[in-house]
């Protein structure tokens, strides 16, 4: 299964032919790999049911929302720097300091004592967990050649996804039966599994023997620029766009994207080598995982709202409900992945991608009152796919466009794309609904409800108490609204279909970084599938 086949002439078919030698014991190695993205994902989500019994022993109410801004942000900043660590210095190395510093700070987190010191533990967690996300996937990229490495991929992409669903649950289960301390303490021992396995199984290689230059300059700019742009985001959604702390750090952000740019163009080992975009197939690889994640995760993150208010379903089924989408985007990722690893064909998976999100989205945005539940979780599933056929072909595709010395980079400047998108995603929409909402609430419902139900501290549950004309008045309004937010996300992923359409219809290789170099010693089996 994880191996070559030796079945055809003289021990090997075509596709074993290319196959590059996998390291001994293999499948333990995929289980470490897979065990660390597990982890980094997992702490996205185990915080949020964990939040009552934290604060109630913390305090600090108001700073609790920073637990998981301090994880995204220091998440974001460490994928493009341990990307560039990785192919400077060496996979093995770079990978086992993020495994200890994700385990510290999981530690520290446990042992904090305050609100402040959680949220400073948290980022050393986060910066810990960025390099957990890029490192897995870079010892992918160094290891097989593309259209091998498709079939593993997907496997990622699974548990990625059932981390993030089983991290809510996980999260209530241990703050229940042992205290809200062990949702971090239980990542010891299986950060030590991790650890010692990458250790044992992950071979070392020499690139630090040549003493590379390290753009220190490049680094300090990159991180203030993703800083200033998860920070204004992540603002923006509670105080607005207009809010001068909002505008400051836009404007910073863009005076250090002009720096950060002009330093990676002199640099002798730019963070990010921009070389890399002047490749068509990877600079339209970065904009459809942004465009993609950007639409998708900016639409969900409003649908349990939109199930509670306008369709009344509890929190617990609507939980329900999204489990056809994470388990289409799950199965399609997986599938998309054995099918380019077969054909190494890739482009119509972004096309098909982008399109059935597109048709997804525009469904829910038509009459969202009278879409029920059951048709609501049926476009959902619908949207999952579409997801799913991108979304590690992205990062597979970007990767095989790179030189070999550049597939961390590659790795990690799809995946800040992808988690740029899910923050600007958020707040975009976010901005819509609140502005849509406030005006179908002023024209619908007296002056005295419209403002409770547009509040920040508004609580869904309080509709029940309402007379059923007005509940029928918030449905619709919120209904409005939130059809306005997922009419919104259709161009974006429109902008993304005609992007994708614009790939070239090649296919992957059978060789490629990570695989056997060209050479005059290759063999003429080799060279009839390469043709093939």
């Amino acid at each position: 299964m994880f191996g070559p086949r030796a079945d055809g002439p003289r021990g090997r078919t075509p596709a074993a032919a290319t196959e590059h030698p996998l390291p001994p014991r293999f499948p333990l190695l995929l289980a470490a790999l897979l065990l660390t993205s597990a982890m980094s994902m997992l702490d996205q989500s185990i915080v949020a049911t964990a939040g009552p019994r934290i604060t109630a022993e913390l305090g600090a109410l108001d700073l609790y929302s920073w637990t998981f801004t301090a994880y995204m942000l220091s998440f974001s900043v460490a994928m493009p720097i341990y990307g560039k660590l990785g192919d400077l210095f060496g996979r093995r190395t770079v990978y086992l300091t993020a495994i200890a510093i994700f385990l510290a700070g999981s530690i520290a987190c446990g042992a904090a004592d305050s609100m402040s010191q959680l949220i400073v533990f948290r980022a050393l967690q986060g910066l810990g967990g960025g390099g957990l996300q890029v490192s897995a996937f870079s010892v992918l990229g160094d290891l097989m050649p593309p259209r091998q490495r498709a079939k593993y991929q997907g496997w990622f992409a699974g548990v990625m996804v059932l981390a993030n669903l089983a991290g809510p649950l996980v999260g209530g289960v241990l703050t229940d039966q042992l205290g809200w301390r062990w949702i971090f303490y239980v990542n010891i021992p299986l950060g030590l599994a991790a650890l010692m396995g990458i250790r044992a199984l992950l071979p070392a290689d020499d690139r630090a023997a040549a003493r590379p230059r390290l753009d220190h300059l490049g680094i300090v700019l990159l991180t203030l620029l993703i800083a200033a742009l998860v920070l204004s985001t992540d603002l923006a959604g509670r105080s607005g766009w207009s809010d001068p702390v909002v505008i400051g750090f836009g404007v910073a952000a863009v005076l250090l994207a002009m720096a950060w740019v002009l330093r990676e163009r002199s640099a002798p080992e730019p963070v990010v080598p921009l070389g890399l975009f002047a490749d068509r197939t990877f600079t339209i690889c970065v904009a459809v995982a942004f465009a993609v994640s950007f639409a998708f995760f900016g639409c969900v993150n409003f649908v349990p709202l939109y199930l509670h208010t306008v369709d009344g379903v509890s929190a617990s089924r609507t939980g329900l409900l999204f489990l056809p989408a994470m388990i289409g985007l799950a199965v399609a990722t997986v599938v998309a992945g054995q099918v380019i690893g077969k054909t190494g064909r890739y482009k119509w998976f972004p096309v098909a991608s982008t399109a059935l999100a597109a048709v997804a989205a525009g469904a829910l945005s038509l009459d969202p009152v009278g879409t029920g539940p059951t048709t609501v979780a049926l476009l959902l599933a619908l949207m999952g796919i579409g997801v799913g056929l991108s979304s590690q072909v992205t990062t597979l595709v970007a990767q095989s466009t790179a030189p070999r010395e550049h597939i961390g980079v590659s790795t990690s400047t799809v995946g800040l794309a992808r988690n740029l998108g899910t923050a600007f995603g958020a707040t975009v929409f976010g901005s819509i609904l609140n502005t849509r909402l406030a005006a179908e609430a002023a024209r619908l419902l007296p002056a005295d409800t419209a403002r409770s139900v547009t509040e920040g501290d508004w609580d869904p549950a309080k509709v029940d108490s309402f007379p059923p004309e007005t509940v029928d008045a918030v449905a619709q309004a919120y209904g409005d609204a939130l059809g306005t937010v997922f009419a919104s996300a259709v161009p974006v992923l429109v902008v993304g279909l005609v992007l994708a359409l614009l790939l070239k219809d090649t296919r992957l290789e059978a060789r490629g970084p990570g695989g056997p170099r060209p050479g005059p010693e290759t063999d003429p089996d080799t060279k009839a599938a390469e043709r093939a």
